[in-house]
């Protein structure tokens, strides 16, 4: 069986091919780039020609962005869209206090992070918003932390600070910065170790037990390396989970604690 993932971010448009081999032929298209989706599935389909395309399968944080995806998916796919969240259920239960507001790709992601584990688990996100979810050893989402990602961080201060540019959020070569730009960056990036490092701390410290740390997301090739805490990092954890979500759907399984 082999399934179109998709997930719909705010800056970008991840998708692949899942079966249970795991996920090939990933590929990123800029957000709201509709041209680039439909060229993106037709290249799925085209190089999954040996084996069928049984369902496109959406997790989605971006409302205006299902309609036209759902679109591009049935013309170019010739699939109805299922859409976790509304066609498929969350495949983990969530100790959290309104868990309709936890954004799919992080239940997706710490899905797949536990599976993968198989115990208690940190799952960093790095993307716009860079999310740190915990996991525990009984595969129920506990809920996280919410910082504001590199690129986002870039922007705010340069167009909310008068005096500073708006500088591509990449790592310095070294922390202390010479100019304006490297001292930007050098306050994004390793601050942004430091902060996700001291928020797994918090999270081991309040829980009295280190997680296993997986990461994920666009940046997380740039972070991982900087990042010493981090057991794995996967690039496609979030369509992992997508898959996974609709596999205990067609199942009628759920992991509930």
């Amino acid at each position: 069986m082999a399934l179109a993932v998709i997930d719909i971010g705010n800056s970008s448009l991840h998708l692949g091919v899942w079966s249970d081999k795991g996920v090939i032929d990933a590929r990123r298209v800029d957000a709201n780039d509709w041209t680039g989706l439909a060229d993106a599935l037709a290249g799925l389909r085209s190089n999954s020609h040996d084996v069928e395309l049984v369902a496109a399968v959406i997790a989605c944080v971006v409302p205006d962005a299902l309609k036209p995806a759902e679109e591009t998916v049935k013309r170019v796919l010739e699939l109805d869209a299922l859409v976790i969240g509304h066609h498929i259920p969350l495949s983990m239960e969530l100790a959290v206090d309104r868990p309709e507001s936890v954004g799919v790709d992080r239940v997706c992601a710490a899905a797949a992070a536990f599976e993968r584990v198989q115990g208690f688990c940190a799952v960093i996100d790095f993307g716009t918003a860079v999310t740190i979810d915990l996991v525990d050893d009984a595969g129920v989402f506990q809920g996280g932390a919410i910082l504001p990602g590199p690129r986002l961080q870039a922007l705010a201060l340069g167009t909310h600070a008068a005096a500073l540019p708006v500088v591509a959020a990449r790592f310095p070569e070294q922390p202390v910065g010479k100019n304006t730009t490297q001292a930007i960056r050098s306050g994004i990036c390793y601050g942004l170790v430091g902060a996700v490092r001291g928020l797994v701390e918090r999270f081991a410290t309040q829980l009295n037990q280190w997680p296993y740390v997986v990461a994920t997301g666009g940046d997380v090739e740039m972070m991982a390396e900087h990042c010493d805490f981090i057991d794995a990092a996967v690039t496609d954890l979030c369509l992992q989970g997508v898959g996974l979500a609709y596999v205990r759907h067609l199942n009628g399984q759920r992991r509930d604690g």
